[in-house]
């Protein structure tokens, strides 16, 4: 029962790696606030603790979503010690030539924005209690490039810089900061992406062959590290991005 003291926020909770860490904290005793824009899925979640999860529905990339995220905070007894931004949005298999201004914003809206409301407003939570711990979703493209996918890589660039700056500026306050950089995992957005290449059985096969596990990774095997960096055993780390790729950077 590693969280059975503190409260944890989640966005992205609906599915995938968002939906596996949210998972995972509530085992692990969190009070959670989950965020998505699936009101099915969350209503899901809510039905693993009643009691233990407040949900909220709406776009991440929203200033007052994220303050009213916190705000749901406050119905739990214990402490906001945790914040997870997993929401995130990509546009796989686009050329650089093909992406419009208006999907290139709106990923950075989601996959960056998504993350800087969001740890802007749970700061003053954080700090009036003594800390806490941020973990953002990085990518492993954003140390390798990829093609066809130009806002989704830049983005998470942008993540792992965000990271490294929030954890200089805020550990003075006992807050860290640090990201999780996965390789291909088996979630809807990787399907999804899937299906927009012109042949999604090679692009598959290719993916997986690119890891050096051969294989895509599961969203649990992503929610462990995050978990890890959420706990006081990862008290020393911040301003890192852990890579959970399947050795896809080194094969």
């Amino acid at each position: 029962m590693l969280f059975q003291d503190r409260t944890i926020i989640i966005t992205g909770a609906g599915s995938g790696i968002g939906a596996a860490t949210a998972a995972r904290a509530l085992h692990e005793g969190a009070n959670l606030v989950a965020v998505d824009q699936d009101a099915e899925s969350l209503s899901k979640l809510k039905e693993l603790a009643p009691e233990r999860v407040e949900t909220l529905i709406g776009d991440v990339s929203e200033a007052t979503l994220a303050r009213e995220g916190v705000k749901l905070t406050q119905k739990f007894p214990t402490p906001l010690k945790g914040l997870v931004t997993a929401a995130g949005i990509s546009a796989s298999g686009t050329s650089i030539r093909d992406f419009t201004d208006e999907t290139w914003d709106r990923i950075f809206q989601v996959n960056v924005r998504g993350s800087w409301v969001w740890l802007k407003a749970c700061l003053p939570e954080f700090e009036s209690k003594g800390g806490g711990s941020v973990v953002f979703l990085a990518s492993q493209l954003a140390f390798g490039g990829g093609r066809l996918n130009a806002a989704y890589i830049a983005s998470k660039g942008a993540i792992v810089s965000l990271a490294k700056t929030a954890a200089f500026e805020l550990a003075e306050s006992g807050v860290r900061v640090n990201a999780v950089a996965p390789g291909a995992i088996d979630t809807p957005l990787l399907r999804k992406g899937m299906r927009n290449q012109k042949d999604p059985d090679a692009a598959i096969a290719y993916s997986q062959n690119r890891h050096a596990m051969r294989r895509f990774g599961r969203p649990e095997e992503i929610a462990s590290p995050i978990i890890y960096l959420l706990t006081d055993e990862a008290s020393f780390i911040t301003g890192h991005t852990l890579l959970a790729d399947g050795g896809w950077t080194s094969a």
